[in-house]
């Protein structure tokens, strides 16, 4: 699995985590720095394209941004 990390407005973290869900098995998120936003989504391989497509109309939509993780 290939780790991302994105920094999300906090009051965004239910909806995010919603529609990830919705997709299953595409992906899996979890917050690792709460008071940040910072959430990570994990890939399994052979997904990293349908991924890719989902985090950019998601960016679009909610503002998240890529970080690196921890120097973020």
């Amino acid at each position: 699995m290939n780790p991302r990390f994105f920094k999300v407005e906090r009051a965004q973290h239910a909806y995010l985590t919603f529609i990830t869900e919705a997709h299953e098995g595409l992906c899996s998120i979890s917050t690792v720095d709460n008071a940040r936003g910072i959430v990570r989504i994990m890939t399994p391989e052979g997904r990293d394209q349908e991924v890719t497509e989902l985090i950019q109309a998601l960016q679009a939509e909610i503002g998240m941004e890529e970080v690196a993780w921890p120097d973020c």
